[in-house]
C-alpha cells in the first residue's frame, strides 16, 4: 500500500479524521499568527498541549502487509473569522484542529477538501479515566455528506513502548456507528499520540512513534477553555469541498 492510502485511512478517521467545520460561514483565511507566549502550563491531564510552530512528529505505520512512514508538523497558528486553528501538516495536506484539539476540516493548496460540523472532539479536558462522550455531526467532502456518529472513552493511563521511546500515555477509544473503531494513546510528554491502532471494515492499521522534535514558535493566544462535545458554533470558513 503506498502512502497516499494510508493518508486516506487517516482521513476516515478525522471525521474518524477529515477535520471539521461549519458549511454556511465563508471567511477566507487571513495571515498566520504571531502572538506573545502563554502563561505557565497546565498540569498534563487537565489541559490541551501548546503546540508550537515546527512542532513535528514522525510515525512508522502498517497498513496490513504494507507499511511506511509519515510526519506531521504544525506549521502555524492561522485566523479563520475571529477563530485561531492549529494548522498541521501531512504532505500536501493541512489539518486544522482548534485549541482543544478538536479536529475541523482539511485543506489542500488552501482549497477546502473535507470538512465536519461541528468540530470532532477527539479527545477531551481534563482526561480522566472512565470519562465518556458522544460526537453526532455531518461530514462533508466532494463526494457528498453524511452523518457520523462516534463514541469516545478514556480508558486510563498506560506506559507505552514505541520506538521513540518509553511514555506515559491516556488510552482513548472511539467507536463508529458504522463499525470502524480506533485506540489512541495520548502522551503529555510529546503533546500527541505515540501510538494509534485502527480497524476501518476488515482492514487494521497501526502507527508508532519514531521520533519527535519540539518546536520554538511563539505560541496561540490563550483561548476561553476547554470546548463542550458537539458546540453550537463553528469558526468562519471558505467555500465548501470542491
Amino acid at each position: 500500500m503506498s502512502d497516499r492510502r494510508f493518508l486516506r485511512a487517516w482521513g476516515r478517521s478525522t471525521a474518524v479524521g477529515a477535520l471539521a467545520l461549519g458549511i454556511a460561514a465563508c471567511a477566507a483565511p487571513q495571515a498566520p499568527v504571531t502572538l506573545p507566549p502563554a502563561g505557565p502550563p497546565a498540569p498534563a491531564w487537565l489541559a490541551p498541549p501548546e503546540w508550537r510552530p515546527g512542532d513535528r512528529w514522525t510515525f512508522d505505520w502498517t497498513f496490513g502487509a504494507d507499511r511506511g512512514t509519515r510526519t506531521v508538523e504544525m506549521v502555524e497558528v492561522r485566523m479563520f473569522g475571529s477563530t485561531p486553528l492549529y494548522v498541521l501538516r501531512i504532505g500536501e495536506v493541512d489539518h486544522l484542529y482548534t485549541r482543544d484539539l478538536h479536529l475541523v476540516g482539511t485543506l489542500r493548496r488552501d482549497t477546502v477538501e473535507s470538512r465536519m460540523t461541528p468540530p470532532q472532539p477527539l479527545f477531551m479536558w481534563p482526561m480522566e479515566a472512565g470519562r465518556r462522550w458522544k460526537h453526532r455531526g455531518t461530514y462533508e467532502d466532494r463526494s457528498g455528506q453524511r452523518e457520523v456518529v462516534d463514541t469516545f472513552t478514556i480508558l486510563g493511563p498506560e506506559v507505552v513502548e514505541v520506538p521513540a521511546g518509553r511514555f506515559e500515555a491516556m488510552k482513548v477509544v472511539r467507536e463508529g456507528a458504522a463499525g470502524d473503531a480506533d485506540e489512541y494513546w495520548f502522551a503529555p510528554e510529546v503533546g500527541f499520540h505515540v501510538k494509534w491502532a485502527g480497524r476501518r471494515g476488515a482492514a487494521q492499521f497501526e502507527e508508532q512513534l519514531a521520533s519527535y522534535r519540539v518546536g520554538a514558535g511563539l505560541l496561540p493566544p490563550p483561548g476561553p477553555g476547554p470546548a463542550q462535545p458537539s458546540p453550537g458554533g463553528s469558526p468562519a470558513w471558505p467555500s465548501s469541498p470542491r
